[in-house]
């Protein structure tokens, strides 16, 4: 009766250790999750252990498979919240190899909290040994009976964790035990409501859902309100650049540095150039998802309309959309997408023809000797590759639409190089810590924004009109704008709503070599981004893009982030809901993505 009692308390003791130190691996579990929703999930690490019991046989084996299992995915979400700021998404499985691609550059070190969670694992590996209770024991010693109620026990324990999954996702669960629904990042919910909970309850939002008031007619009575505009006689190129990780982090708090950082970019913010709209613009990611930024700009769909952490290149755009680059072409221009990786990163080699572009350049396109910062091509030489295409399409009689994700500046920002020497210096705090990785940072940025001015100086003298857009598609991860945060009094991990909004806010610049005085900036989304460039660049625009513009004066920000109207109102869930307009524009983008399609 002792033994029994002993291995009943292992049996629930352990898995609920286990699921303490899975959680400390990133945030402390007490502090962030409430008294219920641990209870809750200490139910569930109890349930998949009841299952690794009955497929083992042995209580022993079970809970050092749990431990093994979680130590390895705790290390994992670990490094995914240091380098880049988010959790591990169900959607996130299809983008392992695009992980694995960037995953060299990294520190792998281990700090301090990692190496205790690690140690704690080992110690419960150890203790596990103590359990000896087993199936044949508490069974008659036949094989038929036992591996009988082994398949029973297996079949059981998966429906009960099934039962789990759909009993959290249900508004009853989300409302009894306070869970944190706010999807501003994927870490916040897993750190409020539980890793694994937070997993499960997201599978809910792998298949978008058809809004209820959708139907075709419907989406077409609403595109027969606006009209394509044609282009203009004589239409100006288009080159822009999506910017990897490039943002001010000043718009997280003042900080003092050396040297301005980005000299180029903040002299047009002052209006001491001409022909230049700056603003700031509101992404709907933070620390890595490069291609959601680029979808928004090129569709003029928002993320807004979709489950948290989607990859629309890899989930959705499989059978062509139109978008901006299908419609420049359709109406004269050469198009061209160029990113200095490889082609199967996010499946930019698949999806670029399919969004319209007629040519796409990656790595292999560049010069064996192209220049290089760190491992990767420099913004410099994308900018060089740009005006070689311009030169190179001046022939042809159509004006180019050019589009670059750069590389350059991307993580990590841990380590030392030697061909990037780190100019910039923060002297805000000369005890801050770690500010290394930030400087390093900020001296990329420097870097970019001299390559950004390399290019208007070279359109400058140009009378060919030419259009060029600029703007970053995410902020750096949490790593490197701690110190930022730190300057202000602030804790990264406990970040109030207004300052988690901040994280998502990118500098922009369309700036044309003719007089755009008349025009003018402001902040925006990215969504909303494309269609302003086509305006500027006097390309026309399709009815979905005439749509969108209207929208865009009712709502100059709208994104899965935030959504404000033209007086600056910060609307709510209930108000986005109940709000006509943006009813329709999910209307007309659930038909864009999946029911308009060719």
């Amino acid at each position: 009766m002792i033994i029994l009692k002993n291995n009943i308390l292992l049996y629930i003791v352990i898995p609920a250790l286990i699921m303490y130190i899975f959680e400390a691996y990133t945030h402390n579990p007490f502090v962030r999750m409430k008294a219920g929703i641990q209870v809750l999930n200490i139910l569930l690490f109890i349930l998949i252990n009841t299952l690794f019991f009955f497929l083992t046989g042995k209580l022993s084996i079970s809970l050092r498979i749990m431990c093994v299992v979680f130590m390895i995915l705790g290390l994992a979400e670990y490094y995914l919240v240091e380098f880049r700021g988010v959790t591990l998404l169900p959607w996130d499985l299809g983008s392992l190899g695009i992980a694995a691609e960037v995953a060299g550059g990294y520190n792998y070190v281990p700090g301090l909290r990692a190496v205790l969670c690690i140690s704690g694992f080992v110690m419960l590996f150890i203790i596990s040994g103590l359990a000896d209770l087993s199936l044949k024991s508490l069974l008659p010693d036949t094989g038929a009976e036992i591996y009988a109620v082994r398949a029973v026990g297996v079949v059981l324990s998966f429906v009960f964790i099934v039962l789990y999954t759909s009993f959290v996702q249900t508004e009853f669960a989300k409302n009894f035990f306070g869970f944190y629904t706010k999807l501003f990042t994927p870490t916040a919910i897993s750190e409020r409501d539980g890793t694994l909970t937070a997993f499960l309850m997201e599978l809910q939002y792998i298949n978008v859902k058809r809004p209820e008031d959708y139907s075709k007619e419907k989406a077409d009575n609403i595109l027969n309100n606006y009209k394509a505009v044609p282009p203009d006689e004589n239409k100006a190129n288009i080159i822009v650049v999506m910017n990897e990780a490039f943002s001010d982090l000043s718009v997280l708090g003042d900080f003092e540095t050396n040297e301005d950082y980005m000299p180029f970019v903040h002299s047009l913010q002052k209006g001491e150039y001409k022909n230049a709209l700056t603003g700031e613009l509101n992404v709907s990611i933070v620390g890595g998802n490069t291609p959601n930024t680029e979808f928004e700009f090129l569709t003029g769909n928002s993320l807004a309309f979709l489950p948290e952490g989607s990859i629309p290149f890899q989930q959705y755009v499989d059978e062509g959309i139109y978008a901006i680059p299908a419609y420049l072409k359709d109406n004269g221009y050469a198009t061209v997408g160029m990113h200095p990786y490889y082609e199967a990163g996010w499946d930019r080699g698949r999806v670029y023809p399919q969004l319209g572009f007629e040519r796409e350049l990656f790595i292999d396109d560049f010069d064996k000797d192209a220049s290089r910062v760190r491992d990767y091509i420099s913004d410099m030489e994308c900018s060089r590759k740009l005006i070689s295409e311009y030169e190179s399409n001046q022939g042809s009689g159509k004006p180019l639409f050019a589009f670059c994700v750069t590389m350059q500046n991307h993580s990590p920002y841990d380590k030392a190089y030697k061909n990037l020497p780190s100019k910039i210096k923060i002297e805000s705090d000369k005890n801050l810590k770690n500010k290394e990785t930030t400087e390093r940072y900020l001296t990329l940025i420097k870097k970019s924004d001299e390559a950004f001015k390399y290019l208007v100086d070279y359109f400058a003298e140009k009378e060919d009109p030419t259009v060029i857009v600029m703007f970053g598609d995410h902020q750096p991860s949490d790593s490197v704008v701690r110190p930022v945060l730190r300057i202000q009094g602030k804790d990264s991990r406990n970040l109030s709503e207004a300052d988690v909004e901040n994280r998502y806010i990118v500098p922009y610049v369309i700036w044309a070599n003719y007089d755009i005085s008349g025009q003018s900036g402001g902040d925006t989304s990215a969504n909303f981004l494309g269609g302003r460039t086509l305006e500027i660049a006097g390309a026309g625009r399709y009815p979905y893009l005439s749509f969108l513009m209207d929208t865009s004066l009712k709502y100059p920000v709208l994104s899965a982030i935030r959504t404000i109207d033209a007086e600056g109102h910060h609307l709510n869930d209930k108000e986005t809901e109940e709000d006509k307009t943006i009813s329709e524009y999910r209307v007309l983008q659930y038909h864009e993505l999946f029911d308009g399609k060719s």
